[in-house]
């Protein structure tokens, strides 16, 4: 059994891989202020419900765009493990090439989607992961990955307007029926989604003539299966892709260290 983190700044998402595929799953709150004696009570205790004895994991993977989470989960990891954490780097073999203009600034969420993506459907591919920001991630015929577009998720606009705004009330993220809302709250949830669904749209039409051909596309995070109902252009939803790519950059890694 594998344990494989992806810390994101919104969430802490934690799989358990069996047999190469992903049996249990896991999502926490991104808490700095927690210590890792917090963090080590609260997993042992995830684990422990669903009858995971964290003795019997094999290694644990972890892929990290907060830094100083990753120091925190690794020390709790290792005290209810045994295990010392692998932290997937820029550093990592990857099956597919990391051709950003810095290498390093990347978030290795990022990359692992591009390799979980490429294994799944293959390439020329772009993934549109749905979290706090909402990235567009573009993987060329030659395996590359070229870059993309960041900009801000369905959870961190509906903030933004509520927090901005005199009268404008904070809304739940479910999809609206109609794009002319007729309500306040119907109105934010037709402009944020389906302002999303045609900003992604556009955004893949732009990419396809910057890069001369059409790619595959597929959609990853919570909010991948509301988005693709309505999209022109992204028709699957691929479930825990992060997970599935930091595992997949391990094992090869893994692979690499016993030649």
């Amino acid at each position: 059994m594998i344990l494989v983190l992806d810390i994101g700044n919104t969430n802490i998402t934690m799989g358990l891989f069996q047999d190469h595929r992903c049996a249990r799953l896991w999502r926490l709150g991104s808490e700095a202020r927690r210590t890792s004696d917090e963090y080590s009570v609260l997993i042992s205790s995830l684990l422990r419900r669903d009858d995971v004895d964290p003795s019997r994991l094999q290694a644990v993977v972890i892929g990290s765009v907060v830094p100083v989470l990753s120091d925190i989960l690794d020390a709790a990891l290792a005290a209810i493990t045994g295990c010392a954490p692998y932290h997937v780097t820029h550093k990592a073999k990857m099956t597919v090439k990391n051709c950003y203009g810095n290498p390093r600034e990347v978030g290795i969420d990022r990359l692992a989607n591009a390799v979980a993506g490429v294994a799944a459907i293959g390439a020329p591919l772009i993934v549109v992961d749905f979290g706090t920001a909402v990235t567009l991630d573009v993987i060329s015929r030659k395996r590359e990955y070229l870059g993309g577009v960041i900009m801000p998720g369905i959870e961190l606009s509906a903030e933004a307007l509520a927090r901005r705004t005199a009268r404008l009330p904070q809304i739940a993220t479910i999809p609206s029926s109609t794009i002319i809302g007729s309500t306040t709250v119907d109105s934010i949830r037709s402009g944020i989604l389906n302002g999303l669904v045609g900003a992604v749209d556009h955004l893949i039409t732009g990419i396809w003539k910057e890069l001369g051909y059409k790619t595959r596309t597929a959609a990853t995070g919570g909010q991948a299966p509301l988005f693709v109902k309505q999209s022109a252009h992204v028709r699957k939803a691929l479930e825990d892709l992060t997970l599935a790519g930091l595992y997949e950059i391990w094992k090869l890694n893994l692979k690499s260290r016993r030649r």
